[in-house]
C-alpha cells in the first residue's frame, strides 16, 4: 500500500477524548488538511466522559483517539478495536487539595473515571503508596465536574489530565503524582484506534489519518493549555509503548472490567509502518523494528 490518497468513500466519522494529547487531531480538522488526502471526516462532538469509548464501541465511529486502555478492554469484541498509531504520552495525574500529601489521603474521597487510564493510574498509585483500599474512590462524570469537585472540597484527590493538570495546579492544587513516579517518563495517554474491520477494509483511509495526526477544544484557559504543551507532548509512534500496554491488561482484570487477559493482536502498526518508511527522510537513519 503506497497510495498517496485514500478514495473518497462515505464519510469518516472520527471520535475523540478531551486531552491535549489529541491536538494534532483537532489542528488537522481545523486546517482543513483532511480533504486532499481524499477523506470526508466529520469528528463527533465530545458530549461527555465516556461518549468517545461509546462511540468506537457501538460502530458511529470508525476511528479515533482514546485512552490506551480501550484497546484491553475491547479485545473480545466481535470486531475489536486495535491500535494502529500513538497520540501523546504522559499528561495525567493525581492532584490534591492545596497543601495535601498522599498520606492526608486516607480515608478520604477521591474522584476518577471508570474505565479509563485514569481508573488504572489511581489504582498504581495507590498501591505503590500503600494506600490501596485506604481511600474512598468515586467516579466521577466530567473534567470540569473533577476540577469543580476538587476546588470545592468534595474531593480530596483527583484524577485528570492536560490542560486541567495545569490549570488546576495554576490555582493552587498540590500534584500528588504525574504518573511518571509509578510508570516512567513516557507512559502513553491516548492512541489512534480503529475498528478491526476498518483496518482490514480501507487500510488508505487510516494510513491517510495517522500522517495528519486550538485552543477552542479546551475548557481551560490559554495560559494553562500553553503551559501544559511542554509537559504532554504528541508521540504518533508509540511502537516501544506496546508492552507497557499490555502490562496494564491485569489491572483491567484486577478492576473486573475484562476477564481474559489480551494478546498482542489488539496492535496493528502496519500502516505506521508504511507511514514512516515512506517519509524516511523525515526520520534520517531511522531503521524500522518489526512489530
Amino acid at each position: 500500500m503506497h497510495s498517496t490518497a485514500a478514495t473518497m468513500t462515505q464519510p469518516l466519522t472520527l471520535t475523540h477524548g478531551g486531552a491535549l494529547s489529541n491536538l494534532p487531531l483537532f489542528l488537522a480538522l481545523d486546517a482543513e488538511l483532511f480533504a486532499p488526502l481524499g477523506l470526508d471526516v466529520f469528528a463527533a462532538p465530545l458530549d461527555g466522559f465516556g461518549s468517545t469509548a461509546g462511540r468506537l464501541r457501538d460502530g458511529s465511529a470508525a476511528i479515533g483517539t482514546t485512552g490506551f486502555t480501550q484497546v484491553l478492554a475491547d479485545a473480545t469484541s466481535p470486531d475489536p478495536l486495535v491500535a494502529v498509531a500513538g497520540s501523546g504520552l504522559r499528561g495525567m495525574a493525581v492532584l490534591g487539595r492545596r497543601g495535601a500529601t498522599l498520606k492526608s489521603l486516607v480515608g478520604a474521597t477521591v474522584g476518577t473515571f471508570a474505565d479509563d487510564p485514569m481508573q488504572v493510574l489511581l489504582a498504581d498509585v495507590l498501591a505503590h503508596y500503600g494506600l490501596d483500599g485506604r481511600v474512598h474512590v468515586r467516579m466521577m462524570r466530567s473534567l470540569q465536574a473533577a476540577a469543580d469537585g476538587l476546588e470545592q472540597g468534595e474531593f480530596q484527590s483527583v484524577t485528570t489530565i492536560e490542560p486541567w493538570i495545569s490549570f488546576l495546579r495554576g490555582r493552587g492544587a498540590t500534584l500528588l503524582s504525574d504518573g511518571t513516579d509509578v510508570w516512567g517518563p513516557d507512559y502513553p495517554d491516548t492512541i489512534l484506534v480503529a475498528r478491526r474491520s476498518v483496518v482490514d477494509t480501507a487500510p488508505d483511509q487510516i494510513e491517510a489519518a495517522i500522517k495528519l495526526t486550538t485552543p477552542k477544544y479546551f475548557k481551560t484557559t490559554f495560559d494553562a493549555a500553553l503551559d501544559a504543551s511542554t509537559k504532554q507532548p504528541g508521540m504518533i509512534d508509540q511502537r516501544r509503548n506496546q508492552e507497557f500496554i499490555l502490562g496494564r491488561a491485569q489491572n483491567l482484570k484486577d478492576l473486573r472490567y475484562i476477564k481474559t487477559l489480551p494478546t498482542a493482536d489488539i496492535f496493528d502498526w502496519t500502516m505506521l509502518n508504511e507511514v514512516i518508511a515512506e517519509n524516511a527522510d523525515l526520520y534520517g537513519s531511522l531503521k524500522l523494528k518489526s512489530a
